[in-house]
């Protein structure tokens, strides 16, 4: 599925996660395409893809049936395959910093340091140090990826972790509170990420996502779970009213719920506590599940289309696409 905007200057985005491919333009003056399709079963597995010539033809299709031009592209990196967190480290210039970057990684890859790519971006810099949110990630995992771009006929020039697309978003969107949750509800796992002041503060993998509600409607009715996806998909018989359903909303809010209350409980400034959380992911195109958030985390809810200053679409192509627009906004 596709859905037109705007035109202007164009750049692609791109994320591919475990069950669908994003592909975004996004031009000078705003979102101009955003197209959504779901992969084959098992094609893309804790961030690797299984059959990198059968994605590039994937990828090579869905450009073609939506119209999108090939060129440079922008890369979310799967979260799986990135190793991330805040570091400490003295004042220094870049050159010196990309030197002494990979020991603050020890910890998590050893003495492998060298089979890693490095990025950084500094949140803060104070008289004699500097924060900054660094990632690691296997070259030759990124290397993969750039391989299934271009026999797709996309050159990937930038790929980034999920928090820098964010954050892309965040700090271009007018009038957004300075702290803020953003909720993704993918099919296997949801991704809760909190950032203040333009910056990534904290954030958790959940390891349920709409696969739950598959399984409770499966579970319910009797049925394969991939005829359950597609039952619940069309809401076939009002089948998302099920009891069962009603409880996986639930399991999926409390845990996100449990995210919130840590982030507001160890916040010593109120007016850094959340008040707002936007929501995303295809799941989230559920109203009883919003609800569910809604009465469990008891803020202020928002579609991320407001993100993307796209208040009057009612397309859920938004829901799905937003992080690969963050990531085509960095070019």
């Amino acid at each position: 599925m596709g859905l037109s905007f705007k035109s202007g200057k164009k750049s692609i985005g791109v994320e591919i996660g475990t069950d669908t491919v994003k592909i975004v333009v996004y031009g000078s003056d705003g979102v101009e395409k955003l197209a959504c399709e779901r992969l084959p079963e098992n094609m893309v597995r804790e961030g690797r893809v299984t059959a990198p010539s059968a994605m590039s033809e994937f990828l090579k299709k869905m450009l073609k049936e939506n119209d999108i031009r090939p060129g440079v592209c922008s890369f979310v990196l799967p979260s799986q395959i990135v190793i991330a967190h805040h570091v400490t480290m003295p004042v220094m210039g870049e050159q010196e910093l990309m030197i002494n970057l990979p020991f603050e990684f020890r910890d998590f890859i050893g003495k492998d340091s060298e089979k890693y790519d490095y990025d950084y971006s500094v949140l803060s810099v104070n008289d004699n140090t500097m924060e900054l949110y660094a990632a690691a990630v296997l070259k030759d995992v990124v290397e993969a990826y750039y391989d299934i771009f271009k026999k797709a006929g996309l050159t990937m020039k930038i790929a980034i972790p999920h928090e820098m697309a964010w954050i892309n978003l965040i700090n271009q969107a007018k009038n957004e509170p300075k702290c803020l949750c953003i909720v993704d509800v993918g099919h296997h796992t949801t991704q809760v990420d909190i950032f203040c002041n333009g910056n990534f503060v904290m954030g958790k993998s959940i390891e349920i996502g709409g696969a739950l509600i598959d399984d409770a409607i499966a579970s319910a009715q009797k049925i394969d779970p991939f005829v359950a996806r597609t039952r619940k998909d069309a809401n076939m018989n009002n089948v998302l009213a099920l009891d069962a359903c009603v409880e996986a909303y639930n399991s999926i809010a409390v845990e996100i719920m449990k995210v919130v209350a840590y982030y507001n409980y160890s916040c010593e400034k109120d007016s850094e506590k959340l008040r707002d959380i936007y929501f995303c992911g295809g799941s989230c195109a559920i109203e009883s599940l919003r609800l569910a958030i809604l009465k469990s985390t008891n803020l202020t809810m928002h579609n991320v289309r407001r993100l993307l200053d796209l208040h009057d679409d009612d397309s859920p192509l938004p829901l799905y696409c937003a992080i690969a627009v963050g990531a085509a906004a960095q070019l």
